[in-house]
């Protein structure tokens, strides 16, 4: 299973600086888990984004998780 981690410094969300988890059909959540602590991990990350921060404190990054769908559905 495939998991695939973007970041980007305004989310559609908010317009704050986010990171999404898309994850395929069958990933084990002890893998979507291991990917949500690597982007804590990686203080690179959070400055390449412009994501200011404290210590362990992440509270303001939106965290999407989501599951990658093999076709998108169109209307």
């Amino acid at each position: 299973m495939a998991i695939t981690i973007s970041a980007t410094k305004k989310s559609s969300l908010r317009g704050t600086p986010a990171v999404e988890i898309a994850y395929d059909a069958g990933t084990k959540l002890d893998e979507i888990l291991g990917a949500q602590r690597a982007v804590f991990a990686n203080k690179a990350l959070a400055k390449a984004i412009g994501f200011k921060f404290c210590g362990g404190c992440y509270s303001g990054l939106d965290l999407i998780i989501k599951q990658k769908f093999e076709q998108v559905i169109q209307r």
